[in-house]
């Protein structure tokens, strides 16, 4: 009498449906991540790329699925993905808002000419926006718009050695053929939430040949100021802070020189010029 034979063991079918997937949704999200105005697809379809791409690598561990490498590149595909995605929404929210900088200038701009043709004999109002150039600079005093602030530099004092040195006992006086430069900023904060007057503007000296200083060397800088703007604090809507920036800068180039300020955090290069005497 024959012996009944053992039932074949089940070999079960490895579950690679994870990794699969994960690479499938990092494909068309780096496709859909190559078109800025589809962006926010990518970042989705990245974000869960990468999380099938981590749940297949964790069955691919525990001896359950087969495909190690298919779910390692969804992981990486799908962090690109999500990239992509961050740099398209990123240009999308820019030409938004320079198309909506643009709409309001332009409405700035037709109200100035409404506000020009009024009553004879009549100044025409300016709106503060010039920012001056080198070759043109603004005078001082003279308030300017800029980023989410309204400020203006009131005085200079060109040759500020000697109440530098007497302001701190470790304070030098500038190097051979330079001047300490110290001019005074007013500024206000227009914005919705607050702002650091000191953080968000970047201040220069450019000279009359061109050069610019003001933090590129330690020869630049002048050491423990009076009053100076970087200790003015967070400042909230309509709150007002002043104080005294130096640089220092050749001699021989003040005559012509300006007074640069920057937007630091300004897509577009923002700057102002300001009369340096």
């Amino acid at each position: 009498m024959t012996e009944p034979q053992p039932a074949p063991a089940h070999v079960q079918e490895p579950r690679n449906g994870f990794g699969i997937t994960g690479l499938v949704l990092a494909l068309v999200g780096l496709v859909f991540g190559l078109i800025p105005f589809t962006g926010f697809i990518a970042l989705i379809l990245g974000a869960i790329a990468v999380l099938f791409g981590l749940l297949g690598w964790g069955r691919v561990r525990r001896g359950t699925a087969t495909n190690k490498k298919m779910s390692v590149i969804g992981t990486l595909l799908g962090a690109g993905a999500i990239a992509l995605g961050i740099w398209g929404m990123t240009i999308v929210f820019n030409t938004v808002d320079e198309i909506d900088e643009e709409l309001n200038n332009a409405g700035n701009a037709d109200t100035d000419e409404q506000g020009s043709s009024g009553g004879e004999g009549e100044p025409a109002e300016t709106d503060g926006t010039e920012l001056g150039s080198r070759d043109d600079p603004l005078e001082l005093g003279t308030t300017i718009e800029m980023g989410e602030w309204s400020l203006a530099v009131t005085e200079v004092d060109p040759d500020a050695a000697e109440d530098i040195i007497a302001e701190n006992e470790f304070n030098e006086p500038p190097v051979d053929g330079r001047q300490f430069v110290m001019f005074q900023v007013t500024a206000t904060y227009n914005g919705e939430e607050s702002g650091t007057a000191w953080v968000d503007f970047g201040w220069a000296v450019v000279g009359s040949s061109g050069n610019t200083f003001g933090g590129a060397s330690m020869d630049d800088h002048c050491g423990v100021i009076p009053n100076p703007l970087n200790e003015t604090g967070e400042t909230y809507p309509d709150g007002e802070v002043s104080g005294n920036v130096c640089v220092s800068a050749p001699s021989d180039q003040l005559d012509g020189g300006s007074i640069r300020v920057e937007d630091s955090f300004s897509f577009d290069d923002t700057r102002a010029f300001y009369a340096l005497r």
